[in-house]
């Protein structure tokens, strides 16, 4: 059994990862296209709306997907509660959008988001009806069908609908129909992978069972999603529309990586680690292996963006958004914190300790207003600045609050940093030297960023390869090895 949840987690990661590289990679190509169609203002308006909408549709589902997830034994009641209660209360936050749209574009002056926060809206009633089902995909680790149900939405959606729109000078409203049209598609193919009932049922006991676990993860998730967005209403309110573009194309840029490894993780962690919650040792084994890998990941990754932050804004977003390199710089560098609290959050929600999170999680919330507050003074890279310093001491928290579960102290989590914080070291100065290399030799911008990565992951294959057994990643390396030569075969 130990071995078989192991193969599924492991194979589960790796559709995530080979799902999430794959929309990145399509977002980063869609991207470069909308950036050069839809100005900076347009995209932070609409940034506005997603906050709004998130942020209502984290406190619509009350946790109960995230309970359903968690809990180790559930039934038909359980199921069907926890879709009626989504259902209801995200038609309620719909009703509730559309008639307080008006006063939300007054109070931030931009008179578009209006008709934008009631178009999109109607995404709260699509997701609320298929929360439940896309759970269900993550307990039972159908990982392979959650990646392609993302990938092929947004294709469907951003990659044909929304560029063509843009093309043909629709503007902001280019960007609102795609998301409409991506939450219908992703609605309709997770629904056909796990169908339920969808006729209202209520039963208390089952709703008893579900809302102490889905009350604290909601209050968590909100102060967590209220810190992760708290920083862009701040520079749409304090600066203007325009800097929210720019602060908020830096943002998608740097949070990507994220997305493609400490995401990733922490979907696969959390149905993994709460099969086997009371089983404290493989709980902890896997926890510090999980640390470790996505320490390597990040501080790498962290290296090679910082050094060609340049590059990477030119042939993404063009000439008109150089003001977008220094956040993107200060964000990028601080991208080990971001990742890494994620595999802590898995942890601590596996153990079921929400509330505890939910307090920590509310201080970081407001770690994040007080200092992006206090860096808009000197612009976007001010709040930058203090956006990235409100993320590490989450970091330090969760690192806490995991580490007080586990029963264990700061020395052996501390060591398992110290190999990957070498290895940066070393990237850094290596990716450093090439760049400026390519530099010297002026050749076209996206022949010198070809060369540039692959000069930079040439040298890292050549690194683990050869040192694989002293940076402790032999079993994984050997994992993907088997993995591809199967799929050749």
């Amino acid at each position: 059994m130990a071995k078989n949840l192991k193969k599924k987690t492991f194979t589960g990661f790796f559709w995530l990862i080979v799902g999430s590289s794959s929309q990145i990679a399509l977002q980063i190509l869609v991207l470069s296209i909308l950036a050069r169609l839809i100005t900076p203002e347009e995209f932070g308006v609409v940034s506005i709306a997603i906050i709004f909408l998130g942020f209502s549709k984290t406190f619509s589902q009350l946790g109960m997907g995230a309970a359903i997830i968690q809990k180790q034994v559930i039934t038909t009641a359980h199921i069907r509660t926890a879709y009626t209660t989504s259902l209801l209360i995200g038609v309620f936050f719909y009703i509730l959008m559309v008639i307080f749209s008006e006063n939300i574009a007054l109070y931030f002056e931009m008179p578009q988001l209006a008709k934008v926060l009631k178009y999109i809206s109607c995404i709260f009633i699509i997701d609320s009806i298929i929360s439940i089902s896309q759970s269900l995909l993550q307990r039972n680790m159908k990982m392979k069908y959650f990646a392609l149900t993302d990938l092929i939405s947004y294709l469907i959606s951003f990659g044909f609908l929304g560029v063509t729109l843009a093309f043909m000078g629709y503007g902001i409203y280019a960007l609102v129909y795609a998301y409409i049209l991506q939450a219908v598609l992703r609605a309709i193919m997770v629904f056909y992978l796990e169908p339920h009932s969808i006729l209202p049922f209520f039963d208390r006991k089952s709703f008893k069972d579900l809302v102490f676990f889905g009350g604290g993860f909601t209050l968590a998730k909100i102060a967590n999603y209220s810190a992760g967005e708290i920083d862009k209403l701040v520079v749409g309110k304090m600066i203007n529309a325009d800097a929210l573009g720019y602060y908020s194309r830096a943002y998608q840029l740097m949070v990507a990586p994220v997305r493609l490894i400490g995401q990733s993780l922490n979907i696969v962690l959390f149905p993994a680690l709460s099969s086997v919650q009371t089983d404290i040792e493989r709980v902890k084994n896997a926890y510090y292996k999980s640390t470790q890998l996505v320490a390597y990941a990040s501080l790498i990754i962290s290296a090679i963006l910082v050094v060609n932050a340049r590059e990477v804004v030119l042939i993404l977003l063009g000439e008109n958004w150089l003001d977008v390199i220094l956040p993107f710089q200060i964000l990028a560098s601080g991208t080990i914190f971001r990742m890494s609290y994620k595999i802590g959050d898995s942890l601590v929600k596996a153990l079921g300790d929400v509330y505890r999170r939910a307090i920590f999680q509310v201080i970081y919330a407001g770690c994040v207003l007080l200092f992006s507050y206090i860096g808009q003074f000197w612009g976007i890279q001010g709040v930058a600045i203090g956006v990235s310093l409100a993320i590490f001491i989450n970091f330090i928290f969760m690192a806490y609050l995991s580490l007080s579960l586990l029963k264990d102290d700061w020395i052996r989590f501390l060591k398992l940093h110290i190999k990957p914080f070498l290895l940066s070291i070393l990237v850094l100065g290596f990716a450093y030297a090439t760049l400026f290399i390519l530099r010297f030799f002026d050749l076209n911008l996206f022949v010198t960023e070809i060369i540039y990565l692959f000069m930079v992951l040439g040298f890292l294959i050549i690194i683990f390869l050869c040192f694989k057994q002293q940076f402790g990643v032999t079993e994984e390396i050997n994992s993907v090895i088997k993995i591809i030569k199967n799929k050749k075969q």
